[in-house]
């Protein structure tokens, strides 16, 4: 009799899936700085080569001002009611609490190439690793107290003479 039950049970399942339009579908949120043509390219090329006909990623992206903690809320929650699974995306300083209070809150993951957050959040996926520690730790092992750091942006100059001012603080 149990058999019979699971049985029904699947095929009832197969049968509204087909009837539904087939394959299932996971949404995927992409939060975009406004100009981030390159990213943006790359993410719809992402979803497009790890989809399947058997299981479809479907994109919902905005572009914004990720400096803007209003914007980025209004796009979270956004994105939120569309039913997204996970939201990839960008954050800046002045918007990364935001992200990070919504994400644990509606336990959404937000995935990242964005510079690594100090400690570790829980539902933030982080694509960079954080170097400093290794960094820190070479230089005061060669005792160096001159060194050549480059980096790629204003936000790696900040946080980097941040850690680098503290670490000789230290010493």
């Amino acid at each position: 009799m149990q058999k019979i039950v699971h049985f029904s049970v699947s095929l009832l399942l197969v049968l509204w899936g087909c009837a539904l339009g087939g394959s299932p579908s996971v949404q995927i949120g992409g939060l975009f700085p406004r100009g981030a043509d390159q990213e943006y390219s790359a993410f719809r090329i992402g979803m497009v080569q790890f989809g399947t006909t058997e299981f479809r990623l479907t994109p919902h992206i905005d572009s914004l001002d990720v400096a803007n903690s209003f914007a980025v809320t209004n796009c979270f929650c956004s994105q939120f009611s569309r039913g997204v699974y996970a939201i990839f995306g960008f954050y800046d300083k002045k918007s990364v609490n935001t992200i990070t209070s919504f994400c644990g809150t509606l336990h959404v993951s937000f995935i990242t190439p964005s510079f690594p957050l100090d400690g570790t959040q829980q539902f933030i996926i982080q694509m960079r690793p954080d170097i400093k520690g290794p960094l820190l730790s070479l230089i005061e092992y060669y005792k160096w107290d001159k060194f050549a750091y480059l980096y790629d942006s204003d936000r790696g100059k900040t946080r980097t003479s941040f850690h680098f001012v503290s670490l000789f603080l230290s010493t």
